[in-house]
């Protein structure tokens, strides 16, 4: 909201302020307390079977996702606070509607895909 309000500033402190608890809830939290919990708590109660191996090895991937982003992130925000940022990255540009107004529309599915419309007359109403 703040970037098409055009707050440059409040963008830039509010992804810093997001990139902060990103780090601190996925890569602190994340691993020492809950990954903890679905490794070691369990064993006490029952021994392992193969849910509790599955389960710890989908957190586990979750976990290496959570890095790869954590990455992406400290990148974005490297580039945000250097003052290499051309435009706003993190949003999504709109080229879709950048296209001429005097096209015709074409089909976007079934068997006539790629290809436009016909205009006959009987369905222009």
């Amino acid at each position: 909201m703040c970037n098409y309000a055009r707050w440059k500033r409040s963008c830039d402190v509010l992804f810093l302020f997001f990139a902060v608890v990103f780090t601190i809830t996925r890569l602190i939290i994340f691993p020492f307390w809950i990954i903890y919990a679905t490794v070691v708590y369990p064993l006490y109660i029952c021994p392992p079977f193969f849910l509790y191996y599955f389960f710890n090895m989908i957190m586990f991937t979750l976990q290496l996702l959570h890095i790869y982003w954590s990455y992406l992130i400290f990148r974005m925000v490297k580039k945000v606070y250097s003052g290499n940022m051309s435009g706003d990255d993190r949003s999504d540009k709109e080229e879709d509607d950048l296209s001429e107004e005097n096209e015709e529309p074409c089909l976007k599915n079934g068997s006539g895909a790629g290809k436009c419309r016909i205009v006959n007359g009987q369905h222009d109403r």
